[in-house]
């Protein structure tokens, strides 16, 4: 009796063990799982971020140049612009939508600088024309376009860190390199 006692003793301090053993290694497993799906869930929330940040300010360029035509367009209803002044404003509005940065092209400080002053000199010759203030008529575009820059890069480069630190955890997460940083406004003057 005595023995058959100790043998159970010895049988549920095994069992004890290897519960608790493997307890552990379900947690330890878990726990990587857990964090694994946590760093998923930010990479996730972030990248889509950055993406609705993107649209915004595409949105707004979109916008900027709307605004160009529908002036255009009613300078030239009311007879102020010649032909040879419409078709030049008509070309270079073309000319702006071809060279509109893309989030890749802003790569290079000179594209995005490009396009601002193409932007920027067809304002300047329609406020010449109509003697208006290009603040009145530009300013809150203008505003908006420099803000929605602005919360991109910040948003950008909470992304840019966010991956750089947990790149290792990540590397399952996309095949298209979207791990890769995404550029950056901030180099642009």
């Amino acid at each position: 009796m005595m023995k058959n006692l100790a043998l159970i003793g010895v049988a549920a301090v095994a069992a004890i063990t290897c519960t608790c053993s493997t307890s552990n290694t379900i947690h330890e497993h878990t726990s990587s799982f857990s964090k694994a799906d946590s760093l998923t869930d930010i990479y996730l929330v972030l990248n889509d971020s950055v993406l609705q940040s993107w649209n915004r300010i595409v949105s707004t360029e979109v916008d900027k140049a709307r605004t160009l035509q529908e002036i255009i367009g009613d300078l030239d209803a009311a007879s102020i612009l010649s032909d040879e002044l419409r078709e030049s404003l008509q070309v270079r509005m073309e000319q702006l939508e071809k060279i509109r940065f893309t989030q890749e092209s802003i790569k290079d400080p000179q594209a995005v600088q490009d396009y601002d002053v193409a932007f920027k000199s067809i304002v300047d010759d329609i406020t010449r024309l109509t003697k208006d203030d290009s603040e009145k008529m530009f300013g809150n575009l203008i505003i908006s376009s420099s803000n929605n820059r602005l919360s991109y890069d910040k948003i950008a480069n909470a992304f840019n860190a966010f991956v750089q630190k947990n790149k290792a955890m990540l590397k399952d997460v996309s095949t298209n390199n979207e791990l890769e940083a995404k550029p950056l406004f901030v180099n642009i003057k």
